[in-house]
């Protein structure tokens, strides 16, 4: 038996710049004052064309002033699809469980960077179409000591070529694969606008549906006292098996403040699963119908294994990006797996807990992707944090 997984949405060249100091005098002369105005914000992404309009300036001048000058300090495969499926990938090579993802890139140079990157990965990326244009990119600026010494990143998005493509884009086979997970559509503003589109057409066929969603600054900027919209809200969330968003989106996507009220928002709207990351404080998830057996709004902490390290020299070797999205593919893994092994229902908590493993461990690199040196690198290394955190006294506790 085949358990493919199928993914659709946001993938990007990311250029990281570190050092960046969020409370010092060049970053805060293009804070943002309101919300959706254009002006940057840790944790938070911004359209370059945005950043223009409300400083005046010309993008290149203002990332210049930002970093110093600095050239990036690593180049890397970004985005929250593409991110999520190459971890996926790289747990799940050599055994029946290919990952394929769909989308757009550039016919420019980044467009040939991408794809060299991605050849050093076990994810298929035949359907990763090349057309004329700009290649979408962004530019990750990271505070390494911001929120004491948690760290965060602000993100400088051009969408490009990414802007034109729609649920029409998306070819009929990708329906056939048993599991469809529908990454960062935000920054794929014309899908994301109709994305109860595909994921309604997955759901009736029987397909597993996987939403993770981005910082959706396009809906922010239009409408910043509104939730956001998924597509069609109402047809998204009742066609969406498991939704995993981060606390700020969970909070934009429901209207409330309070991530455990957002997830009964969610829950009641139709969404069979719920998983709310929120960096060093633990995981919230929680299920109870559809796909996945029964599980009671749950904690999951960060890893301890992975904190103890970080506080010594491993922290100056990696940075924070990514690891939200090193957790979605690590929960589309465990999917994937449980079903490879013939479970009816997926065990949530199974799933959460290696996305707390991987989501920690991208702390140890710079950008979300990991480029392996041998097949089965990533997962051998995972495998004593994952069992670290098997042996957390407190993981999971129920609320």
């Amino acid at each position: 038996m085949s358990v493919s997984i199928a993914g659709v949405g946001c993938s990007l060249m990311d250029y990281l710049f570190t050092g960046v100091d969020f409370d010092g005098p060049a970053f805060s002369r293009y804070r943002s004052r309101a919300a959706g105005d254009g002006g940057l914000e840790p944790g938070h992404l911004v359209f370059a064309e945005d950043l223009e309009r409300f400083s005046g300036r010309s993008y290149r001048s203002v990332l210049e002033e930002i970093t110093g000058g600095e050239s990036s300090a690593s180049r890397n495969l970004g985005g929250p699809s593409v991110v999520a499926l190459v971890h996926a990938a790289q747990v799940l090579a050599g055994t029946d469980a290919p990952v394929t993802f769909h989308g757009v890139r550039g016919d420019d140079e980044t467009g040939a960077q991408l794809a060299d990157l991605l050849q050093q990965t076990p994810l298929r990326w035949e359907r990763y179409e090349q057309v004329p244009g700009e290649t979408p990119f962004t530019h990750a600026l990271s505070d390494p000591d911001y929120d004491d010494g948690a760290g965060e990143r602000c993100f400088i998005n051009r969408v490009g070529v990414a802007g034109d493509f729609s649920a029409a884009d998306i070819p009929d086979s990708f329906f056939d694969h048993p599991i469809a997970a529908f990454g960062g559509t935000a920054l794929v503003p014309t899908l994301h606008a109709e994305l109860h589109l595909p994921v309604t057409r997955a759901h009736r066929g029987g397909t597993l549906t996987v939403i993770n969603t981005v910082y959706d600054f396009l809906n922010q900027s239009r409408h910043p006292e509104n939730p956001w919209p998924l597509g069609n809200s109402a047809e998204t969330y009742a066609a969406t098996d498991l939704l995993v968003v981060d606390a700020e989106e969970a909070r934009r996507l429901s209207g409330v403040e309070d991530p455990r009220r957002a997830m009964q928002v969610f829950r009641d709207a139709g969404v069979g699963a719920v998983a709310i990351t929120r960096g060093r404080d633990p995981v919230l998830a929680a299920a109870g119908s559809g796909r996945f057996r029964e599980l009671p709004v749950t904690e999951f902490p960060v890893s301890r294994l992975v904190t103890q390290e970080l506080a010594g020299d491993a922290r100056s070797a990696g940075d924070t990006t990514g690891c939200g999205d090193n957790f979605v593919g690590a929960v589309l893994a465990s999917i994937a797996e449980q079903m490879l092994a013939g479970e009816r229902r997926i065990d949530l908590a199974e799933a959460a807990t290696r996305g707390v493993v991987a989501g920690g461990y991208a702390c140890f690199f710079l950008g979300g992707t990991y480029l392996e040196s041998r097949p089965g690198e990533k997962r051998t290394r995972l495998e004593p944090y994952y069992r670290a955190y098997r042996e957390q006294a407190d993981t999971p506790t129920k609320q």
